[in-house]
């Protein structure tokens, strides 16, 4: 290691020409800085010094000038091609000879030919990436422009993408959340800086040579100080369309975090279903609740924060294999605590939980989900749909399907209408409704079971608006018209709302009835 004087005798320079020399992007940086001024070491400046890149004029050779940016990357051959940019192979001069490093660059060549908005978001996407240092967000190496107005930046070479990973590491759930942990912390410390990504996919997270999975491509991104300038054009700032928050599409400028936490949810779904995911189906297990919780319609609805996306996911993924549970186990184990009047919330969590990891396509699953959800309180019932409305209409959903096709004893038939009816009326959802009306009708048909009758009966007396009307429509239409027939006495009808007695009667007299 050596100092000024020392890396001028190497040189054969003066001190003065070293601090010239040093200006250039290509000269290696100090290893140290101490008081008497900074330490290099000598023998990355004795190869730097007798570097063909480095002749005695002190200028690199034509034909590498060409190809040059900044002063410091050769650009080697295109290895991508963007929307507005291409991505090339480059090495970095500062590390020359048998240690020159390769680096990727991103280019906007022709800036002419670009529509100005991108241009914009491209320049902001190099101001947004400058003042930001964290391990798991790409960095940049150098960036500036060409002779010609071109726009470049220099980052790390990276492995590949996680586009290209997804079937290694499909179904192997630790890997998964180490993934997902080390984007989640990237994801986090651009949040804390109320910087939002909004165009997260896997590729865009990329594999570094060593090892770490990091952030790239900030060009949609926004933070909050900019978020009233942000891209307001049709289809613009939009990011890429299964990955894509519900919200951003409706109001690009509006988005938060919450948009980076459903495009999170996203790809994660695509980990464990190994495809695109392009609907919202996940495979029955432990990570379909944390999927369908970060992907819900309504931000609201979604983890409040990358952190508890990541709590709820280690939790669901280092459950310990000694304290796995049979469906049944647990469904006894959540019975005796879940029916109390006022249920602990962390009882009623995990009840979701467990309720949305199950298989709807097999019985005995959702013979014990039956067991154990009629038997919620009141109270219950209001808590998880404002912990989850989507995650309660999926459970109830799963719930009202088995229940219509399933025989019950004659009093236990009693105890799911009685949920169903609190479901209806606690959650005032068009959807619960629709379900409750539909497998009621079919529960008091198959099992002759009067008190069904008149639960289906109050429920739809209930109704004073036009939509929850049509939906009990729509759930009459859907089942066996001879059970619609057996519900519903002429007298029943005549009680009812005249939107739905019209909709009713027209169903009872349609043609074959």
């Amino acid at each position: 290691m050596g100092g000024v004087t020392e890396v001028a005798e190497i040189l054969g320079v003066s001190r003065q020409r070293v601090a010239k020399l040093r200006d250039r992007a290509d000269f290696p940086d100090p290893i140290a800085e101490i008081a008497q001024g900074p330490i290099w070491d000598l023998d990355e400046i004795k190869e730097w010094g007798g570097s063909d890149l480095r002749l005695s004029s002190g200028r690199p050779r034509a034909d590498t000038t060409a190809r040059t940016l900044g002063g410091r990357f050769i650009l080697e051959g295109r290895i991508g091609q963007g929307g507005f940019a291409d991505v090339y192979r480059a090495l970095d001069r500062k590390q020359t000879g048998r240690n020159a490093t390769p680096v990727a660059v991103k280019l906007m060549s022709d800036v002419s030919a670009v529509d100005p908005e991108a241009v914009r978001r491209f320049e902001r996407e190099l101001r947004l990436l400058e003042s930001i240092r964290h391990p798991n967000i790409v960095p940049i190496l150098g960036q500036g422009q060409t002779p010609a107005g071109g726009i470049w930046y220099a980052m790390p070479l990276a492995q590949g993408s996680l586009a290209a990973f997804i079937e290694e590491l499909q179904g192997r759930n630790a890997l998964i959340l180490d993934l997902m942990r080390q984007v989640g912390a990237g994801l986090t410390h651009i949040h804390d800086r109320e910087i939002y990504h909004r165009d997260l996919k896997p590729g865009n997270i990329l594999r570094l040579e060593d090892g770490v999975w990091a952030i790239a491509d900030f060009g949609l991104a926004v933070d909050a100080e900019r978020a009233t300038t942000a891209l307001t054009s049709t289809l613009r700032g939009i990011g890429t369309a299964w990955y894509t928050a519900p919200e951003q599409w409706r109001d690009a400028r509006s988005v938060n975090h919450l948009a980076d936490v459903f495009s999170l949810g996203k790809v994660l779904q695509e980990l464990v279903i190994g495809e695109a995911p392009v609907t919202n189906d996940v495979p029955p297990g432990p990570l379909r609740p944390i999927v369908l919780r970060a992907t819900a319609e309504r931000p609201e609805h979604r983890y409040s924060s990358v952190r508890d996306f990541l709590v709820a996911l280690g939790t669901a993924v280092e459950a310990p294999r000694d304290d796995w549970e049979s469906a049944e186990d647990t469904a006894e184990r959540l019975l005796e605590r879940v029916r109390l009047p006022k249920a602990a919330e962390a009882d009623l969590d995990e009840l979701a939980t467990w309720a949305l990891a199950l298989d709807e396509n097999d019985t005995d699953d959702m013979t014990v989900l039956a067991r154990v959800l009629p038997w919620i309180s009141t109270r219950s019932i209001r808590y998880l749909w404002a912990a989850d409305p989507a995650g309660f209409q999926r459970i109830f959903r799963h719930y009202s399907k088995h229940i219509e096709t399933t025989g019950f004893g004659f009093e236990y038939c009693d105890v799911l209408a009685d949920f169903s009816r609190k479901a209806v009326k606690e959650t005032d959802d068009t959807d619960v409704l629709r379900e409750a009306v539909r497998s009621l009708v079919e529960l008091g048909h198959r099992h002759n079971r009067w008190r069904v009758r008149d639960v289906v009966t109050t429920i739809l007396q209930s109704i004073r608006k036009a939509e929850p009307a049509l939906a009990a429509g729509e759930a009459l239409r859907g089942a066996d018209p001879d059970a619609v027939e057996w519900t519903l006495s002429e007298f029943s009808v005549r009680s009812l709302p005249p939107i739905l007695r019209k909709e009713i009667n027209m169903l009872l007299s349609s043609p074959g009835r």
